[in-house]
């Protein structure tokens, strides 16, 4: 069942500045403080300084993917893909942002499982059982352990030992699921719903469709969500633009990026900055709520 759209009471966001901050680099994310930039390019996972733009090679990988953060930015966790004959195997592994040090959370697999810090542990999804390492880095006391995924279509989440499939708009297809910083929203986009985006709580309750197709949904913070609106002929993009709502389906606003730009992949951190890639170069929003 939908939940009733409340009166907003968020305001709007207002951009106060866009600079082009790498001249190179795809699929940025956004450091939880803003200070810095990851950055995928020909060198593997890169490092951009947000206010110099000065690189650093941080990892000479360069087939990784579902790069996370930990709280507090001082350690990342994220997939290498490699390729034995035909077969793709996938290893989770972090990284100490400040040694430099690589260490394997999981053994190679076949199989794509979900993985998140929580609470200065990492979380790694395994249907039938929940793998947990503790690692030194962000300590902090949480609530619930979630960890978010899909798998074979569904929305699950997982909380502590317990699975449970959520399903919010029934049987679907989910993706770009992301959990609220206070831990209590599940943003998504169901395709079978005309692709639009959709919030609800954790036990999958209370669902509120947004009322737009909203790619790659971030959380600015507990009252913003930023995403982009892509469009295509069918062969390439034709057009892209960054939009934010409130989670309630309020207040939603375009925002302005240089003429001629096609925005994609917005990453947040919860300092109102925004990191966005567009034709290969970063950019970095900044924005306030007005």
């Amino acid at each position: 069942m939908l939940a009733p759209v409340l009166t907003p009471c968020f305001g709007q966001l207002s951009v106060t500045g866009v600079q082009e901050v790498a001249s190179s680099g795809v699929q940025p994310l956004l450091s939880p403080t803003g200070e810095f930039i990851l950055v995928r390019d020909a060198n593997g996972l890169t490092r951009i300084d947000a206010t110099t733009g000065e690189r650093a090679v941080l990892l000479p990988e360069t087939d990784i993917d579902d790069i996370t953060f930990s709280d507090g930015g001082t350690m990342i966790a994220f997939r290498t893909i490699d390729y034995h004959g035909h077969m793709q195997y996938n290893t989770i592994k972090a990284v100490d942002l400040k040694t430099g040090k690589v260490k394997e959370l999981d053994a190679p697999s076949r199989e794509r499982y979900a993985f998140r810090f929580s609470g200065g542990k990492m979380k790694i999804a395994k249907v039938t059982t929940i793998r947990t390492q503790r690692l030194l880095t962000d300590v902090r006391k949480v609530a619930h352990e979630y960890v978010l995924a899909v798998e074979d279509d569904d929305l699950i989440i997982y909380d502590g030992k317990i699975r449970k499939v959520l399903n919010p708009n029934g049987k679907n297809i989910y993706l770009w699921q992301s959990l609220s910083p206070d831990e209590t929203k599940i943003v998504y986009v169901a395709i079978n719903n005309g692709c639009h985006a959709f919030v609800c709580n954790t036990d999958g309750k209370d669902v509120v469709d947004l009322g737009h197709y909203i790619g790659a949904p971030t959380w600015l913070n507990n009252n913003w969500i930023i995403g982009q609106q892509d469009e295509d002929d069918g062969h390439q993009m034709t057009a892209s633009r960054l939009v934010a709502i409130h989670p309630d389906g309020s207040g939603f606003q375009m925002l302005p990026t240089p003429e001629q730009a096609f925005p994609i992949n917005p990453s947040a951190s919860h300092n109102g900055k925004v990191v966005f890639e567009n034709e290969g170069k970063i950019y970095l929003m900044n924005l306030e709520n007005q």
